[in-house]
C-alpha cells in the first residue's frame, strides 16, 4: 500500500483517440452515442484531444451533423446542456460522407484521421463504433481492411464496437471475427 496514493482514485486516464461512428445519422446515434459521449465529457471523462467522425451516406456538412447533434443531445443526454461544454464538445464532431461500399470513401477517411491526428494530437488510435444494421458489418470490416485502418501504427491502437447482434448464427459471427 502507497500512503501517497491513499485516497486517489485509481481510474485509467482515457487515451486521445478518433471514434468513428458508422451510422451517424441513425437513431442509435442520436438517442445514445452523442449524448453518451457528450456526458462524459460533461463528466470531465473525455480526453481533450478526441474526435469524433460521423461517417454516413445522406449528404450534410459539418455545421449540419453538429447541430443535429446539438438538437439531439438536448432532448436524450441525461444531464441538462450547458453551452459552455457544448461549444467546446461540438468542435471535436465532424461528418464524412460515404457508402459503407465505397473503398473511395476509406481511402479519403485515411487522410481525414490522419489530418487529424496532426491537428488534434489523437496520436493514431482509433475506435471504430458500428451504429450501423448488422446487414453492414461484414462490409464495413472488408472496407476498413482494405483501406489499412484495421491495423493500428506503432504505437497506437485500433478497436472495433459493435453493439448489435453480430452475425445470424455462431459460424457467421466467428466469420466476422476473423
Amino acid at each position: 500500500m502507497n500512503p501517497l496514493r491513499e485516497g486517489l482514485s485509481m481510474r485509467a486516464v482515457p487515451q486521445p483517440c478518433s471514434i468513428v461512428i458508422f451510422g451517424a445519422t441513425g437513431d442509435l446515434t442520436h438517442r445514445k452515442l452523442i449524448p453518451a459521449l457528450y456526458n462524459l465529457a460533461a463528466d470531465g471523462e473525455l480526453p481533450p484531444a478526441v474526435a469524433i467522425i460521423g461517417f454516413a451516406r445522406r449528404p450534410k456538412s459539418d455545421d449540419d451533423f453538429r447541430k443535429e447533434m446539438e438538437e439531439a443531445t438536448r432532448e436524450f443526454s441525461r444531464q441538462p446542456v450547458r453551452d459552455e461544454i457544448w461549444k467546446t464538445f461540438s468542435q471535436s464532431l465532424s461528418y464524412h460522407r460515404s457508402e459503407f461500399g465505397d473503398e473511395a470513401g476509406y481511402k479519403s477517411l485515411v487522410e481525414v484521421l490522419e489530418k487529424i491526428d496532426t491537428e488534434r494530437g489523437t496520436r493514431g488510435n482509433r475506435l471504430f463504433y458500428f451504429a450501423a444494421g448488422p446487414e453492414q458489418f461484414e462490409t464495413i470490416l472488408k472496407n476498413l481492411k482494405a483501406a489499412g485502418l484495421n491495423r493500428a501504427q506503432e504505437g497506437s491502437w485500433a478497436r472495433v464496437i459493435i453493439e448489435k447482434p453480430f452475425g445470424t448464427d455462431l459460424a457467421s459471427a466467428r466469420e466476422l471475427n476473423r
